[in-house]
């Protein structure tokens, strides 16, 4: 059988209270640092984020049998510049726009 102290235990009187006082200061240390916890993430969430460093600059490339070509799109302000472009003249002679290992800047 089951001793009659064993059925006692979660009573507050059979420990004289402590069980009760323990329970009260555990739920007050939890509440506190939930509260701390949501602050902090509060706190971080209003900061703003930095813009990506990575695809800011978009290539792409371009052909429709008669001419072939690059360019490159920034994607922060939108500009577009022609790195390469060669068209076939009925001449024989192609018009190019050559401006491989230049910088996005100086391309004009």
């Amino acid at each position: 059988m089951i001793e009659e102290d064993a059925l006692n235990f979660f009573e507050p009187h059979s420990l004289g209270g402590t069980m009760k006082h323990f329970r009260t200061d555990q739920v007050k240390i939890f509440i506190l640092g939930m509260l701390t916890a949501f602050a902090f993430l509060l706190l971080l969430g209003t900061r703003e984020a930095p813009p990506p460093n990575y695809g800011r600059y978009q290539v792409s490339a371009w052909g429709n049998g008669e001419a072939h070509g690059a360019f490159i799109v920034d994607s922060a302000s939108g500009e577009t510049k022609i790195v390469y472009r060669y068209k076939q003249q009925d001449n024989g002679e192609g018009l190019e726009r050559n401006n491989l290992n230049k910088t996005f800047h100086s391309i004009k």
